[in-house]
């Protein structure tokens, strides 16, 4: 058996962020398991997914909030994330965007900062269980040491580390992966594999593939590109689809050539309140990126109303007129969209900055509600608010707490399940007491106490010389 959480069952399941591994990546030293699959906890069973894959009977949380102090390793777990999704999705490791990253993914503390990096990611489609580990060196120069797929709990391949590839063929064509008349082609290829096989590209993203009937590497990447990490939602573009162009004028030096408006954004703002200006998006080709603009209906002279039939149209750039928060989540309302659509996981770093803790509770519901995330999507984000900290609104195996240690600053995760609490705990009241840990350990009374009796004894020294 794969997990002792997993047992047999017969169903279907979709697109499923299982478990990610991870060791001696950034400030994570040790080997360290972050999991969507559920505990035994009771209550709201409602929020759990049932379903199964391959025989595998699966309870699968839909969200997860990783809480924690300032730098004490959340946003490392989202990297690590970003980090295998890119060496995935660009099949090497030599690539423009894991470049700025090279000699700083290992723990940088001690000697561990010369050992290999190794992330694992098990995830669920929807008739296969997919567990992917890859090793690699990032010191100068990325070099794998070692990589691995299973399927189902059956070896697809591996390569170790003298850069060479494994694939017991003879027992994957009697479990049915790789066609009986494909046996002599696939010893062949794999032979030329390891003359051929560069340390920087992923075998999983090459030539192995043909080994094997087509729909398991289709369902892999697919997955892969479902799975969206941001680490950044401001450098994010606006990714809206339902446009429908309101305003075409051919481009001058003044106005752009085409304005279209978002049904999806519309009905948010409304139901949001953030005013009764129209927002809108801009763009000088239909190939351009989209810009934010509001729209505003001003009367043409100060003493009428602004009801009234004649009205001047402005439209400015939203940067200038609307807060960071209607701009963060126009921005994050695309991805949201798709993949409560389309099923898949969203992962996100300090999702709720600049939101009202209102909007956020109103998604961790949509998560957690079946009527409306029909397609089994999955969210995690990490945060400092304590508020979401409600028994009634999340699961204890849904809170995932990260604490850096003091000796040797090196972080662990574990979860709120991992207390057993009783139902009726008082979550937030005993997080802020300090009861669960992964607060600050920090009094900024005293710094700046220090800081500021420092500027002045270094004013009263220049004075007197």
């Amino acid at each position: 058996m794969m997990y002792n959480y997993i047992k047999k069952w017969k169903g279907d399941a979709k697109k499923m962020l299982l478990n990610f591994k991870m060791e001696n990546f950034r400030s994570f030293k040790d080997e360290t398991f972050f999991t969507m699959l559920s505990s035994k906890q009771k209550t709201h069973n409602d929020y759990v997914i049932d379903k199964s894959v391959n025989g595998n009977k699966l309870r699968v949380l839909p969200m997860t909030v990783i809480y924690g102090a300032n730098a004490c390793g959340k946003s490392n777990i989202v990297l690590a994330m970003d980090i295998l999704k890119k060496m995935v999705m660009k099949g090497t490791l030599n690539c423009k965007e894991l470049e700025s990253y090279k000699s700083m993914l290992s723990f940088i503390r001690d000697t561990s900062w010369y050992d290999p990096v190794s992330l694992e990611i098990t995830f669920s489609t929807q008739n296969n269980i997919y567990r992917y580990g890859i090793k690699f060196t990032d010191i100068d120069v990325y070099k794998i040491e070692e990589e691995v797929l299973y399927v189902n709990d059956d070896l697809f391949f591996s390569r170790d580390d003298e850069n060479q590839i494994y694939v017991d063929v003879k027992k994957l064509v009697k479990k049915g992966y790789i066609n009986k008349d494909d046996a002599d082609f696939s010893e062949r290829l794999i032979h030329k594999l390891n003359q051929t096989l560069d340390k920087q590209k992923l075998v999983v993203a090459g030539a192995i593939s043909n080994l094997f009937d087509k729909k398991y590497f289709e369902d892999f990447n697919l997955w892969f590109e479902k799975f969206n990490v941001i680490m950044n939602a401001n450098d994010m573009n606006f990714r809206q689809k339902d446009l429908k162009t309101i305003f075409n004028k051919k481009p001058d030096k003044d106005i752009r050539r085409n304005i279209f408006e978002s049904a999806s954004v519309k009905e948010v703002m409304n139901i949001a309140e953030f005013g009764n200006q129209k927002i809108g998006f801009m763009a000088e080709t239909d190939n351009d990126e989209l810009s934010m603009c509001s729209m505003y209906q001003v009367p043409l002279r100060k003493d009428e109303q602004p009801q009234k039939k004649y009205a001047i149209s402005m439209i400015v750039d939203s940067e200038l007129m609307e807060s960071r928060g209607t701009i963060h989540l126009i921005r994050l309302l695309q991805p949201f969209i798709d993949v409560l659509d389309n099923g898949g996981v969203i992962v996100l770093d300090e999702m709720d900055a600049s939101l009202h803790f209102e909007i956020v509770v109103s998604l961790i519901r949509i998560f957690n509600n079946k009527d409306i995330n029909k397609n089994n999507a999955q969210l995690i984000f990490n945060t400092h608010n304590p508020i979401y900290l409600d028994g009634e609104l999340l699961r204890h195996d849904q809170i995932v707490m990260v604490e850096k240690r003091r000796n040797d600053m090196v972080s662990e995760i574990y979860s709120l399940a991992d207390y057993k609490l009783r139902p009726e705990e008082r979550i937030l009241k005993n997080y802020l007491n300090g009861k669960y840990g992964a607060l600050p350990h920090m009094d900024l009374e005293i710094a700046f106490k220090h800081i500021l009796e420092r500027e002045a004894n270094n004013l009263e020294s220049s004075k007197e010389q």
